[in-house]
């Protein structure tokens, strides 16, 4: 999903505004939850959280095969240590 899709589907939510009437306030896909101005948390609805953990799912295979890559390039010198570079 685009940043842009996930920024309109977005709500803005204040704290008082939530502890008023949190069912109102709770509707929607994607909560952004402030206090002061600032952000406190982030609210998912059931259908948003599992589309996120599908979405870490299918990164798994290409995470897995850059650290492979990552790991046989260390053998061969192209990486060096955090001590190495100290």
């Amino acid at each position: 999903m685009s940043l842009s899709a996930i920024l309109k589907k977005e709500k803005i939510v204040s704290m008082s505004e939530l502890q008023r009437n949190p069912s109102k306030a709770l509707t929607g896909s994607i909560i952004r939850i402030v206090k002061n101005g600032k952000e406190i948390g982030i609210f998912l609805s059931k259908a948003e959280f599992d589309d996120l953990m599908e979405e870490q799912a299918d990164l798994k295979p290409k995470f897995q095969k850059e650290l492979r890559k990552s790991l046989k390039n260390s053998k061969k010198g192209t990486l060096k240590s955090l001590s190495e570079i100290l």
